[in-house]
Order: C-alpha cells, then structure tokens, then sequence
C-alpha cells in the first residue's frame, strides 16, 4: 500500500506503527506481532518469540494460518471481566468501624488469581477487565489450583506507575520488587470473612503450603473506635500510604460493589483523559509543563505536579488515560493542586471522584 510503517526495536521488545499491531491493545507490548514484523524476523522466529514472551495467552498461537481481521490484526477473544468486591466511601455518620477490620489501601493494581483462566490457560492473574498479566511462571506454579485469590500486585508506597509498567511487560527484572498482596479468596465467598482470612493465614505463613517471599497476606486490624481508625489513617498517611480498607466482620464475598467494604482516604483519586500538552517554562523548557485533561464530566484542566523529567520528555498519548490526585474540587467542579500519579492500568473511559460537598471551594 501506500502507507508507511515503523518498526522499532526497544531491548527485547518489537514495536510497529501500523494499525494492525496497533489494535492487538488487549495484549501486552510483548505479545504482538504483525504481518511488517513477520516480513522483517520470519514466522517461525515471531511464533518462538510470542511464545516465549506469552506462554498461556491468545497471541502466542496466534499463526499465519490464523483467521486475521482488516489490516492483518489477530482479533482478541472476547473476555468476560472477573466479578470482584468493590468498595464504597466510608460515610462516617452512617458506619461505627468499631469492630470492623482495617487494613492499608494499596497503591497497587488490583489482581485475581484464576487457577483456571480461561482462553486456553490453565491459570492466571488476571485483571479487572479480565486481561493477564505478564506473571512469572514459577508464581503461578506456586499457587493453590483450586481456589481464587483476589488482592494486588505491589511494587510499595508511591510505585503505582512503575507497578504497571512491570506487570505488563514479560521477563522484567522489575519482577523481583513486586509482591501479590491477598486479601481475599472469593471461591470460598460464603464463609465468613474470618474464616477466609484464617485459611490465607494458615496456607501463606511461614511454614504454610504455599508459603513463599512473593506472596503476603494483608494484614487486617480489629478497629477499636472511630477515634482508632482515623489514628490508623493518619500514622498510613505519613507513611506515604494511599489509605484505608474497612471490611465488615462475618461478610460474605460479593462480586459487586458493597457496602461491606468501604474505603477511607484524605486524598480523592480520579480519571482524566489527556487531551494535549502545555509547553514548559524555566527549567523544564523544551519540554512537557503539563498535561492538558478532560474530566468524564467533560470540564478541563492542566496537571503538571507529579511528572517525572522523564514524563515530561516522553508524556502520555493524547487519548491515554491517567490518574491524578487532589484534595478539593473548586465551586465549578474541576481538581484544585491535581498531581499526576501515572497511567491507568486496563481503563478506557476516565472516572471522575464523587467529592462531597463539604470538600469544594
């Protein structure tokens, strides 16, 4: 055709401009291929690299006998999105957490393990929208095969952007910093909360069946009062920690959002979707100054706080998704000192917080 295409080659990772490569987004960058990469490396060379890169995803089988959409894309099989807990705000008028169980509010992406899932694979980490994850096999190897584990993939306080990076991309050596934090096992969703928590304790401890560093039960503290929790919130904020988790005693696992799960934080997380730059001044000239954004509400703003120099030489796409961070909505609704907290892991639409009233000036 009359298009030109170009094909890059970053470490062990293929790139192609072309839209066929492109639309494979379900897929981690490396697990696509395309019929320019097949030209350039060979067929047998993609099927051994995809392969290698994706032992138990769609693409690594993918052949050049494979029924293939326009422009030569691979289409994706249609995935159905786990059914897992959600929180709702705490409303502290309307809940006593006395007697609730409090844990920290990971800065993470949100993890379920599928002994089997699905397409082919015999398990995997799978994400809300029910994409894999680029695990190591020796995890999953480790893991039970006949429960789910929900929890998240961690990298530690403030590594959101870098966790995501890492559990996209297959064989990083960023691996070695990443824990699966659990915090639930849904397939036994009709006991009570204590017991569930009990069998993770018993089975992932020092001396458990599926003991093992990668692997760490959150831990879950019995609030004593009102008073009591907003203490825990504040010693996990000057941590650098994200918030509060508060589970009610004795619930069952719903595959919904609940209320017997509520979530406590100072801060209020958001959705935008970059729509272009702001060019930078000073020491940043030459580069990014901020991002230009649209709220799902449709109002604009700008978030420059929280870019790296490296962000800002190479800034998100127009069009990407991202998380931002503020604390207050102005009286027009749009984020008052917004910092950038990085991509959104497997989201396509943005979000914005639901901020009370009393937190807009």
């Amino acid at each position: 055709s009359s298009s030109k295409y170009k094909v890059k080659r970053t470490m062990d990772h293929y790139y192609c401009t072309c839209p066929a490569w492109r639309n494979q987004s379900a897929h981690p960058v490396s697990a696509r291929t395309c019929k320019h990469l097949r030209s350039l490396l060979g067929d047998a060379y993609e099927e051994a690299r995809l392969k290698l890169k994706n032992p138990n995803g769609p693409a690594a089988t993918a052949t050049k006998s494979t029924s293939k959409g326009r422009n030569g894309s691979i289409p994706s099989a249609k995935k159905k999105a786990p059914e897992v807990l959600l929180a709702v705000k705490w409303d502290e008028e309307s809940t006593d957490p006395t007697g609730w169980w409090v844990s920290e509010k990971l800065d993470g992406v949100r993890t379920l393990w599928a002994p089997k899932g699905g397409e082919g694979r015999e398990g995997a980490m799978l994400s809300r929208l029910g994409n894999p994850f680029m695990v190591p096999k020796d995890w999953m190897d480790k893991l039970p095969k006949d429960v789910t584990l929900d929890g998240e993939l961690f990298g530690g306080r403030g590594e959101f952007q870098s966790t995501v990076g890492i559990v996209k991309t297959m064989g990083s050596k960023g691996w070695k910093n990443i824990t699966f934090q659990i915090f639930d096992v849904p397939s036994m969703g009709n006991e009570p909360f204590e017991d569930r928590l009990q069998w993770l304790q018993e089975n992932f401890s020092e001396g458990g069946k599926y003991h093992s560093k990668e692997f760490v039960v959150v831990d879950q503290t019995c609030a004593e009062s009102k008073d009591h929790v907003f203490d825990m919130l504040k010693e996990v904020e000057a941590h650098g920690g994200e918030g509060l988790m508060l589970r009610k005693p004795g619930s069952k696992y719903e595959g919904r959002r609940s209320s017997t799960l509520l979530k406590i934080k100072t801060f209020f997380d958001a959705e935008a979707e970059v729509t272009g730059y702001v060019p930078g001044k000073g020491k940043h000239t030459g580069s990014t100054g901020a991002l230009k954004c649209k709220m799902a509400s449709g109002k604009t703003f700008a978030v420059g706080s929280g870019l790296s120099d490296k962000q800002r030489a190479r800034p998100p796409k127009v069009g990407t998704i991202i998380v931002y961070r503020f604390q207050e909505l102005t009286k027009d609704g749009v984020p008052r000192f917004p910092t950038f907290v990085g991509e959104a892991a497997d989201k396509t639409v943005a979000k914005d917080a639901e901020v009370p009233a009393s937190r807009k000036v």
